[in-house]
């Protein structure tokens, strides 16, 4: 039974590039194809013509979506945060994509808001929390730097950011996939760090950061202890509908979108605390039925920290105390 199930993945994958390298084929010839069908006309022209259209639409989605290039400087440069202790680092994906991480370390002797003294005796409740943070669709980790510090002084938790691949000086170019790929590494190398506390990695996610933090907390139900999601959305297909409301999105099917990201299906196996919006929710978050983009109002900085420190340090710290 094996040799017939490997020959039939081996048709499928030459398949697969056949139709890949004729629909690029089509892309190229685009306008070529067009003059001919003015010349000649022809339904088989047509149908080429509406093929190479739909590749040039359905590459397009990246455009739309990613923008490691703003501003026009973010892959050239990714400001470092300067007299606190932070690490640089490079790690590899799963499928051997280079990415740039920065440790920012907390190493102050406060007690976390909530834990008595007499608890400090004991090395897990001492060590602070790790927050694994990921960014939205532009930009690099470096312009997260300023925030990044805000969180370590206020939460006193260490901070992990990283450059989806084709961010930064991170390599590749970004896609679905490759982004979950990549916050899997991030996970990965965070619980390979002694160092580092495992029962008290929290994930931050802010817009497309907040799709990609929820599809990880979804697969790692165990190794993930809270999730925090600001200013995210359910999924791009809602997306679509909102911002193109004047076209039928709606009717579109899945396979239409190059990236998917459907948190609001991923987000009902998230078993863990979250917080989602300026409500604190002890459920598994239910996931915006309100709005496909819903805005966290976290103008006052104050009300911003008060909120996250009263859930991290619930959650987190006094959970495993």
């Amino acid at each position: 039974m094996e040799k017939p199930w490997r020959l039939w993945g081996a048709m499928e994958r030459c398949t697969l590039t056949l139709a890949s390298w004729s629909w690029g084929a089509c892309r190229v010839s685009l306008l070529a194809l067009i003059l001919t069908f003015h010349l000649y006309g022809g339904f088989f022209l047509l149908a080429l013509i509406l093929a190479s259209v739909a590749g040039i639409l359905y590459k397009f989605q990246d455009v739309l979506l990613y923008f490691p290039d703003q501003p026009s400087s973010s892959r050239l440069y990714v400001p470092m945060p300067t007299g606190i202790p932070h690490e640089n680092v490079y790690i590899r994906t799963k499928d051997g994509v280079k990415l740039n991480l920065i440790l920012l370390r907390y190493t102050g002797g406060d007690s976390p808001p909530g834990v008595a003294p007499s608890n400090q005796s004991s090395p897990t409740s001492s060590s602070p929390p790790t927050i694994l943070y990921f960014h939205g669709n532009a930009g690099n980790i470096g312009h997260r730097v300023p925030n990044a510090l805000l969180m370590l002084v206020n939460l006193k938790a260490n901070v992990v950011l990283v450059d989806y691949r084709g961010y930064g000086k991170s390599e590749g170019e970004p896609s679905e996939d490759g982004l979950y790929l990549d916050a899997e590494a991030t996970l990965d190398y965070v619980m390979t760090r002694p160092d580092l506390d495992k029962t008290k990695v929290v994930l931050f996610g802010r817009s497309l950061g907040g799709a990609v933090a929820v599809r990880l907390a979804s697969v790692n139900p165990h190794r993930v202890a809270a999730i925090i999601v600001e200013n995210t959305f359910l999924s791009i297909p809602h997306m679509a509908a909102t911002l193109f409301s004047f076209l039928p999105m709606r009717l579109l099917p899945l396979w239409c979108y190059r990236n998917q990201f459907l948190s609001y299906r991923q987000v009902a196996l998230c078993r863990m605390p979250s917080l989602q919006g300026l409500t604190v929710d002890y459920r598994p978050w239910a996931g915006g039925s309100e709005g496909c983009h819903r805005i966290m109002d976290f103008r006052k900085e104050c009300t911003f920290f008060m909120l996250l420190s009263g859930f991290l340090f619930h959650f987190t710290l006094s959970t495993f105390l």
